[in-house]
């Protein structure tokens, strides 16, 4: 079931034997994540956000029934064929999808995760930059045309589909770039302020 993060946030578990604990970390982290990147970028998306925590297995059905949905392809023609974005499913963090109802899904490899737990606030990080990606005039639009070009159901002009794909590869580039400025600074502030606590210990006990 659906865990409440906020009215805009959900986390769901999907899978018998994906991790409570790491879904419990990703559910306290979320948030933060989602508040930094909203600070960075002055602004809130509007799109609800759907945190789902699988397994790589289940990743590419999960993102081609989510778009395909989103972009009205008939459910016998996405249960069939898979997306360029969930290809090689066990090298991802995560994946951003659109769906259905104007929301935002994000797939959360909880395999790589359970084994690099450190790495939960960055892909978070990654993965709330992509939502505010999503929420920007015309890209729902690109992410659909795009969907319904890898299903087979409106194949673009060879033109069109590379631009489509340089824009997605621009995307992922920005995605880079801003999480590696928002984590950076957070260790920054995390680093100062542990500086700024020994500094007090030391005041106090040279007082004594």
């Amino acid at each position: 079931m659906p865990k409440p993060a906020s009215a805009q946030l959900s986390i769901i578990r999907d899978g018998l034997f994906v991790s409570r604990p790491l879904t419990a970390d990703i559910s306290e982290t979320a948030p933060t994540a989602q508040k930094l990147v909203k600070d960075h970028y002055g602004r809130r998306p509007l799109t609800a956000v759907e945190l789902v925590v699988t397994s790589p297995k289940r990743i590419p059905r999960l993102a081609a029934m989510s778009q395909g949905a989103a972009a009205g392809v008939p459910e016998n023609v996405y249960e069939e064929k898979l997306l360029s974005c969930t290809a090689k499913p066990h090298d991802l963090y995560s994946v951003t999808v659109i769906a259905p109802k104007n929301t935002v899904q994000v797939l959360i490899n909880a395999k790589r995760l359970r084994r690099r737990p450190r790495e939960i606030g960055a892909t978070l990080v990654w993965a709330f930059v992509e939502v505010d990606q999503l929420s920007r005039k015309g890209a729902v639009e690109r992410r659909i045309a795009l969907t319904r070009h890898e299903l087979g159901t409106h194949v673009l002009s060879k033109s069109k589909a590379r631009s489509l794909y340089r824009i997605e590869a621009e995307m992922e580039d920005e995605a880079a770039k801003v999480t590696g400025r928002i984590v950076g600074k957070v260790i920054q502030q995390n680093r100062q302020a542990e500086a700024a606590a020994r500094e007090e210990v030391a005041a106090a006990h040279n007082a004594a």
